[in-house]
């Protein structure tokens, strides 16, 4: 036993001999990661809205120099970064490359082509779907790696795409925006290389998809997609963007009325159209197909619009009331919202549902035949008609600065 004791021991100095010692490129290394997070903690915490992407080097050239290189949406954080590394007398040169890339130049503009075109969270197939947008959709590019575009969606929503994204110059974007235009108001459509219903298809169609129109030709108006395709499609099945647009009116009764149009439709994470829809997406989609854009996500939705008091009950809330889920702050946690529902009357809510793989409707109170113990976990409410182009965060397509 002795003799094993001193073996271990030797072992374990032998062990700790081998270790290096922490030099000091590596501990600047590791105070200039620190400053990073908290620059990144200041002034991008959510990466949905701000990006700010850092990694660092020792300069091999420079002794006691590092490089940092990353993106940024924010010059100022950029700064906050070159500032704090001088403080610590760490020489820091700045590679961090600002967006939108100037690479690009002048194609900072896009616009969706497909029906429904899917972003990711990374540059990468394999990453989860955080959006998506529909066809004619505008949009703005950061930058681009290989195949894949990192764009700017209207709500300000940032992600990655590799399909859909017509790229244009700010010439090629006014053309578009000025241009006569139609919206599909129907769930599917197809749009078809003649002025038939048999003609061959050039792409499918889905509810709140904007093209260009450049004529009619009995039935069907002609159109050309975002990226310069021409096709046709049933009148029936469309309507002047323009009349569109001046007739929206996202009243409560609107608004319940467009989300009813969606029962039965699957769920799908990261959904924001007819093709499928999450919670967040469908509430965003409703407001859309009404004329009006709202953010992206349940826990940035709940941060927008008038709060409701719930505290006692159900009695203050109105039909197209926004009914958010999940858990309430604790002395150890921060709220957390996971869900989204619209409030329809009746104790009753709206929601497109994991649970059911689809949008349904559920019932608040115990009792009720078609109850969800989803209601449980209801922590805030708010509305959103009274506040259209007052809360910078619902704004009107009409007064939307992408749109004209």
């Amino acid at each position: 036993m002795k003799k094993t004791i001193v073996l271990c021991t030797s072992l374990l100095f032998l062990a700790g001999s081998c270790c290096c010692p922490t030099t000091k490129e590596d501990s600047n290394l590791e105070q200039l990661k620190a400053l990073s997070d908290e620059v990144k903690k200041n002034h991008a915490p959510d990466r949905r809205d701000q990006i700010f992407e850092t990694n660092f080097i020792a300069d091999t050239l420079n002794k006691g120099v590092y490089i940092v290189k990353g993106a940024t949406t924010l010059p100022q954080a950029k700064e906050a970064l070159a500032e704090a590394a001088k403080d610590k007398g760490i020489k820091l040169l700045d590679s961090i490359k600002l967006l939108p890339d100037p690479a690009l130049e002048d194609r900072i503009y896009g616009i969706t082509y497909l029906s429904a075109s899917y972003i990711r969270s990374t540059p990468s197939h394999s990453s989860e779907m955080d959006t998506q947008t529909l066809m004619g959709m505008p949009m703005r590019i950061l930058e681009k790696r290989g195949s894949w575009w990192r764009v700017v969606t209207p709500e300000g929503y940032i992600s990655w795409s590799n399909v859909g994204v017509q790229a244009m110059t700010k010439e090629e974007y006014d053309v578009w925006n000025k241009a006569n235009k139609i919206v599909i108001t129907t769930h599917y459509t197809l749009f078809r290389e003649q002025a038939s219903a048999t003609s061959a298809v050039v792409r499918d169609g889905i509810w709140g998809n904007i093209v260009l129109t450049t004529g009619e030709q009995g039935a069907y108006y002609k159109v050309m997609l975002p990226d310069g395709k021409p096709a046709f499609v049933p009148k029936s099945d469309a309507q002047k963007y323009d009349e569109w647009l001046k007739q929206c009116n996202p009243t409560a009764v609107n608004l319940v009325a467009t989300a009813k149009q969606f029962k039965g439709f699957p769920y799908l994470w990261g959904g924001t159209s007819i093709k499928g829809i999450d919670c967040s997406g469908f509430i965003k989609s409703c407001f859309y197909l009404n004329g009006v854009i709202i953010p992206r996500d349940a826990s940035q939705q709940a941060r927008v619009g008038e709060e409701i008091d719930i505290s006692n009950g159900f009695d203050n809330l109105q039909p197209a009331d926004l009914l958010f889920f999940g858990s309430k702050a604790t002395d150890r946690s921060p709220e957390r919202i996971t869900h989204v529902g619209m409030y329809i009357g009746n104790n009753q809510f709206i929601h497109s549902n994991s649970s059911n793989a689809s949008v349904t409707i559920d019932g608040m109170i115990e009792g009720q035949p078609n109850y969800t113990t989803t209601t449980r976990s209801l922590i805030r409410a708010k509305r959103y008609v009274h506040q259209i182009d007052k809360d910078k965060g619902i704004v009107s397509i009409a007064k939307h600065p992408w749109y004209y």
